[in-house]
């Protein structure tokens, strides 16, 4: 079926051990992209537009077709997906929320966890996954450049956008 534009719930899963049940299309592209953890700029970099929007239909049609891809077109596809989801993986009526929570000082992490009791359990799994990747990437970052605030600038607009596409705000951003 479908990956893009489709509704986070409505996806293929897939069973992670120690995770849950985790949208296929996430587990496939986080794993080749792990393969490519080295690479230079790795989600700074864009893809072609041309390759991103051919890759899309074949994924969308079932083809198998990440193996022969490029790391940057499967890291742009990869912020595609966040971005198309109908509704914000973060839930917009907790984004605020969320946000405010960072600002605390010893209590962020504990206001954390609490506003995350309000997700539903499949995004909760599939966030874990999803920073645990990031943190792999993270990791590697001597060598793809790409430490925990580059990734967070390039990713903060994919998981935090509002269903109207409008541009985030300069002073959400910065939050």
């Amino acid at each position: 079926g479908k990956i893009f534009g489709v509704s986070f719930h409505a996806l293929p899963q897939s069973l992670v051990p120690e995770y849950g049940y985790i949208p296929s299309f996430l587990v496939d592209t986080c794993e080749y992209l792990e393969e490519h953890v080295h690479t230079e700029g790795l989600f700074r970099k864009s893809g072609s537009l041309v390759r991103l929007k051919a890759l899309k239909s074949k994924l969308d049609q079932g083809e198998n077709c990440l193996s022969t891809a490029l790391p940057c077109d499967v890291a742009g596809l990869l912020k595609q997906f966040f971005r198309e989801l109908p509704e914000p993986i973060l839930p917009l009526h907790l984004q605020e929320g969320l946000l405010k929570a960072q600002q605390l000082g010893n209590e962020k992490k504990t206001a954390t966890v609490l506003l995350s009791c309000l997700m539903a359990d499949r995004t909760i799994e599939a966030l874990r996954y999803f920073f645990n990747f990031l943190r792999t990437v993270s990791l590697r970052s001597n060598e793809n450049r790409m430490d925990s605030s580059n990734l967070a600038v390039i990713f903060a607009p994919n998981l935090l956008h509002s269903s109207e596409n409008e541009k985030m705000s300069a002073s959400t951003e910065k939050k």
